[in-house]
This record gives C-alpha cells, sequence and structure tokens, in this order.
C-alpha cells in the first residue's frame, strides 16, 4: 500500500511536469504576432537559456557541497551531471553563437555528452545503491564507459554517419537496459528495506526521473526506425511530450538534492550531538579525576596514621573538606543494644531513627563498600569492630532532603571501603599488641617496636605501589587532559584514558585485596594460597612448586589470616632475597599440627643472625605469628646452600 501511494505520488508530479513543460514550450514557440523574427527566435530558445543557466549554478552549488563533504560523492557526481546537462542543451541550441563566432555544428556532437551524462547518471545510482560490485551492473557500467569512449574517438576520426548511427542506436539500447536494471534494483531493495524512508526517496526520483524522461529516447527510437524525423505540432499536448530532458533530469537532481541536503543536515546535528557527548564525557572525566586525586590525598593520609582515634580524625577531616556544603560525620551503631553515636558533629533525633530503620530493613546485611540512601542522607558502610558498626554519613546542614551526585556517592563508597580497611586493621593491630604486651612476662618494648617496624614497612610498600602505579597513571592521564584543549579528543587519547584508568583500578584492587584478602573466609586457606601461588609464578624467574595436603581441621579467622600472611611473606622472601631458580611449599596438617614447608635453591645465610638483622624483619614477624599462635619455626641454611624452613601449628 505504500509503494502504490508513492508511486501516485510520482505519476501525478510527472504530470505536473509535463503540464508545466507543454505550456511553456507552447506560449514560448508560438511566434507572437507582429514581433521580430529575431525576438521570436530569442523567445524559442528563452527556456534553453534559463536551464542552461540554472544547471550551471546548481553544479557550483554540488561542487561547494564536496568541498565541505569530500566523503559524500554524490556531490561530486550530481555536479558534474548538472554542467554536463548544462552543455548538452547549449550544443542542441540552433544557430548559437559565441563571443568569438558562430559555434561550429558537430553531427552527433550532442552525443558524447548524452553518453556521458547517461554513465555518470547510472554509476551514482550504484553508488547510492552500493551496486557497483554487483555483476550485471558492474558489466552495463563498464559497457557505457567503452560505448562513451568509442563515440568520442568516433567524431575524433570523423567516421561516416552509418557509424555513428550504430553507435546511436547501442547507446539507446544501454540507456533502457541500464533502466530496466535499476528499475529492478529498486523493486527488490524496495521489498527488502522498506522502511527506509532515503531509499524509497531515492527510488521516487528515479522513477520520476524515467517517466518524464521516456518520451525524448522513445521518439528517437521510433524516428530511427522508420528513418525520418517525428517532431511535434503546435499543439499543446504535443509540446508537453518535447524536450522533456531537462525537465527530467532536474526533477531527479531535485530529488537527490533533497536527499543529500538531509545527509548533510544529519551530519550536523551528528557533529553537534557527537561534540555535546564528547563534551559531557570530558567533564565527566575531569570530575572523575578530581575525585580520584581526593581519595588518593585520603589515603594518603590514612597512611600517616598509627592508631584508630587518628584514623577517625583523619576521615573526618577529610570528609568534610571534599563534601561540602553537606555536613560529614562519622556514626558508630552499638549493635547490642541499637544506639547510634556521631562522631565530627552533632546528629539529630530524626537521622537516628532513619539509620535504625534503613538497618531494620537491611537485616544488618550490609557489605563493606555499600550504601543506604534515605530522603535526608547518604550513609556508606566502613566495616566496624566487635559489636560496633562504622558509617561514613553525608546529609544537609539543615536536616533536609539531599541529593548526591553520583560521583559522590562512588567517592564515599570507595572511601568506606578504604576506612574499613584500616579500620579493621588498626583494630586487630592495637588488641593483639594488647594482648601480646599482657602475655609478656618481661614487658619487654622489643615486640611492640617490632610490629610498628613491620606495619611502617606495609605502610611504605603500600605508598610506594600507589605512587609507581596508580598515581604515575593518574599523572599520565592529566597530562592528556593539559595538552589536549576541549571538544578535540582523538580516539588515542580516549584509548589512553580508559587504559590509565582501568590499570588504576587494577591496582587498587589489588592492593585492597592484598590489604584484606576477602575470599580467605569464603574459600579457605588454601585455596587462597593456590591463588597467591599462580599470581606470583607470573612474575618471576623461577620455578614455584606448590603442593597441598589435606586440612581437616576447623581454623577461625585470626589462625587463616596468620598462616596466610606466614606463606606470603615466605614467598616475598624468595622473590627479594633467595636468587634462588627453584622454590617448593608445602602446606597441610597432619595429627593435631599444621605444618608449612619452605626451601629454595638460592644463595642461603648465616642462620645465626637471621632474627637479629633489621633486613631479616620478614622472617623475625613470621616467628612471631607462628608463636603467638602456639607453633614452632625452624630455620636451616648456610650460605650458598639455599633456604629451609619449617613452621608447626598446633590446630
Amino acid at each position: 500500500m505504500t509503494m502504490l501511494k508513492s508511486m501516485a505520488k510520482v505519476a501525478g508530479a510527472a504530470f505536473v511536469l509535463f503540464g508545466m513543460n507543454g505550456l511553456i514550450n507552447y506560449a514560448l514557440m508560438k511566434p507572437l504576432e507582429g514581433g521580430s523574427d529575431a525576438f521570436n527566435r530569442l523567445r524559442h530558445h528563452l527556456d534553453d537559456a534559463v536551464f542552461i543557466l540554472l544547471f550551471v549554478f546548481v553544479a557550483v552549488v554540488f561542487w561547494a557541497m564536496f568541498a565541505v563533504l569530500p566523503r559524500e560523492r554524490g556531490y561530486l557526481y550530481l555536479g558534474t551531471i548538472s554542467f554536463l546537462t548544462s552543455l548538452q542543451l547549449f550544443w542542441d541550441w540552433d544557430g548559437k553563437v559565441l563571443l568569438f563566432g558562430p559555434f561550429p555544428e558537430i553531427p552527433y556532437g550532442s552525443l558524447v555528452v548524452k553518453s556521458g551524462i547517461t554513465f555518470l547518471s547510472f554509476l551514482f545510482v550504484a553508488y547510492l545503491l552500493k551496486t557497483v560490485n554487483n555483476r550485471i551492473t558492474s558489466v552495463l557500467l563498464w559497457a557505457g564507459g567503452l560505448l562513451w569512449a568509442m563515440i568520442f574517438a568516433a567524431l575524433l576520426l570523423s567516421v561516416d554517419d552509418s557509424t555513428l548511427i550504430v553507435l546511436n542506436r547501442l547507446f539507446l539500447v544501454h540507456v533502457f537496459l541500464n533502466m530496466t536494471l535499476c528499475i529492478w534494483q529498486f523493486l527488490s531493495l524496495l521489498r527488502r528495506k522498506e522502511r527506509q524512508a532515503e531509499l524509497r526517496w531515492i527510488t521516487a526520483g528515479f522513477f520520476l526521473f524515467a517517466l518524464v524522461l521516456l518520451p525524448d529516447p522513445l521518439k528517437d527510437m521510433l524516428e530511427d526506425i522508420q528513418g525520418r524525423s517525428l517532431g511535434y505540432r503546435m499543439v499543446y499536448w504535443e509540446q508537453c511530450l518535447e524536450d522533456t530532458f531537462p525537465w527530467a533530469l532536474l526533477s531527479l537532481l531535485t530529488v537527490f538534492g533533497v536527499v543529500f541536503f538531509r545527509r548533510f543536515v544529519q551530519t550536523i546535528n551528528d557533529n553537534r550531538a557527537v561534540t555535546k557527548e564528547l563534551q559531557s564525557k570530558n567533564d565527566a572525566l575531569e570530575q572523575e579525576v578530581d575525585t580520584r586525586q581526593r581519595l588518593d590525598q585520603l589515603l594518603s593520609v590514612l597512611l600517616r596514621t598509627y592508631r584508630v582515634a587518628d584514623l577517625e580524625q583523619s576521615v573526618i577531616r577529610e570528609g568534610r573538606r571534599y563534601f561540602q556544603p553537606y555536613t560529614f560525620v562519622l556514626v558508630k551503631v552499638d549493635e547490642a543494644n541499637g544506639s547510634v553515636r556521631f562522631e565530627g558533629a552533632d546528629g539529630l533525633s530524626s537521622h537516628e531513627e532513619d539509620i535504625r530503620e534503613a538497618l531494620r530493613l537491611r537485616g544488618n546485611r550490609l557489605s563493606s563498600g555499600e550504601a543506604i540512601i534515605t530522603s535526608t542522607m547518604v550513609l556508606g558502610s566502613a566495616g566496624g569492630a566487635g559489636e560496633i558498626r562504622l558509617f561514613l554519613a553525608v546529609y544537609a546542614v539543615d536536616g533536609g532532603s539531599i541529593i548526591v551526585e553520583e560521583r559522590d556517592k562512588f567517592a564515599l563508597l570507595l572511601m568506606s571501603k578504604y576506612v574499613s580497611i584500616f579500620y579493621e586493621y588498626f583494630h586487630l593491630l592495637e588488641s593483639r599488641l594488647k594482648e601480646m604486651e599482657y602475655r609478656q612476662a618481661d614487658n619487654t618494648p622489643w615486640l611492640s617496636k617490632l610490629f610498628m617496624q613491620i606495619a611502617e614497612k606495609e605502610r611504605k610498600r603500600l605508598a610506594s605501589d600507589l605512587h609507581d602505579e596508580v598515581l604515575q597513571e593518574l599523572l599520565h592521564i592529566r597530562r592528556i587532559l593539559d595538552r589536549t584543549p576541549a571538544g578535540q579528543w582523538l580516539h588515542e587519547d580516549n584509548e589512553h584514558i580508559r587504559l590509565g584508568l582501568d590499570n588504576a583500578e587494577f591496582m587498587i584492587r589489588e592492593t585492597c585485596r592484598e590489604l584484606m584478602p576477602s575470599f580467605l573466609s569464603d574459600h579457605g586457606v588454601l585455596h587462597a594460597i593456590s591463588r597467591l601461588v599462580e599470581k606470583t609464578r607470573l612474575r618471576v624467574d623461577f620455578q614455584l612448586d606448590f603442593h597441598a595436603l589435606p586440612l581437616n581441621a576447623s581454623l577461625n579467622d585470626e589462625q587463616v589470616t596468620a598462616i596466610y600472611r606466614v606463606v606470603q611473606e615466605l614467598i616475598n622472601n624468595a622473590v627479594k632475597h633467595s636468587e634462588a631458580s627453584r622454590v617448593t611449599l608445602e602446606i597441610g596438617q597432619q595429627e593435631r599440627a599444621l605444618h608449612i614447608g619452605y626451601s629454595d635453591d638460592g644463595k642461603g645465610m648465616e642462620t645465626d643472625i637471621v632474627f637479629s638483622s633489621a633486613n631479616r624483619l620478614g622472617l623475625r614477624g613470621i616467628s612471631e605469628r607462628i608463636r603467638i599462635m602456639g607453633g614452632e619455626v625452624l630455620v636451616q641454611s648456610e650460605p650458598g646452600q639455599g633456604v629451609k624452613v619449617r613452621c608447626s601449628v598446633p590446630v
């Protein structure tokens, strides 16, 4: 039904063009009574003159559009076809005179121009339909180009009229074959892609061109068959059918001009949309970089703290600075009695009720880094210790409703994750130091000093990793942002920024996993150690063998963490100090004891200075972790003979 309506519109447009052509021809070709012969000749060619100037103007316009959009080769085709049409109309002008004298009359001269126009027209249609590589289309296009070359060569060689008559017949046959092929291709494409508006426009334009042009080649064919000129009488309906070629081509150029103008407008709109999207992404990227810089600053501050109280004050200070103009506080919820306490500012009673209600709805099942959003505040879960649950809260100063942007919500959640790691770590460290000091009869200070050194060593390692990896990636992204003006992003810049952010994200995740491996409690210590061994094998140049024996005992969280840290430190010592070609690691349960075995074929060391040297801080930490669990450590080594470590822990 849609195709029938389109064909009806095309037929109506063709009828209007025929009527306009007949009206103009009948009015201009009929001599005026009392007018001179020169004036009547001028009127006779007035429509041709107007068409010639019009097609020259259209050619200039299309060529200008091609200069603006060189990727749209259709403008080049249309401009060239329009210019050749003006030349064809001028060639067929009887008695034409130029400034330098009469234009030479060349028999069949216009045939060269006609064949060039048809060749370019069908090549243009094939370009639009993307059928240039079609076998039949390619053959007809090559035939059209060869036919034009033959006609041009025949005129240059001044062959006899019989040869030109044959070439003219071949030209007409070529035109009808091409038009038949184009109509078949249009119908085929419309059946498969009926809803494509642009294709319907192109099809309508080609059918309109064919209908309006049809009388001219049919008359030429009849004249060729009968061997005489038929002509048209001075009757209105016959004048409608005379010289329809410029009207047909003008209609085709108009339709295709509209199609390409719509493409031009669409291209402009797409460019604006892309520019707007790039600007939006640039703004979002700048905000994200700013957020990550602030979080990096927070991480640096946390790395310089040593106690839970200092950690809380640092978090409150940095949170206030980041979340202005909102109020930022630490919220401590006692799960035993349900009390809520605010650190850093005075909270409203309504806020306390909101927090209790939100926790009740969540059933107290909230992991570190998750969020609770209410109408008046945003809470980020930051872990806790014992019965105390810690949250980072942001709310309006007046206690009213609050809307937090997505980047600020992301910053709050990531900050909560950081705080939970350090908060639990410091609580555990303080509790273990107090326990160890209580258990030490002689109250010697070396144990506290040792673990402070271990903590300081871990902070330095973490700071070094973040500085050498994450911070360098962010600085690289910042340099790309500084050197690239807004709106001039290249695809390579986007890829560099994306890759840099991916690397930074990966390093932060890996650092968080090393600080608190969440998979210990999920999959067990043997699985966690297996993953650690696999990751180590990817970055070391020695052979690392791992043998895991059955582990039937039920280990508590402290034992699991301690065993994992012992193995992690053994592997770190092998990487940094052993210079070994092969390292063997064994872990498993024998009767009521868990055994950890380590051996390498590296440079070895002197066992009498293993636990006294400051450079052996890792082995001292291993010894203390095992001793706290009631176990024993045996180290065997000689210079050049490798190292063997045996750890035994009752379970």
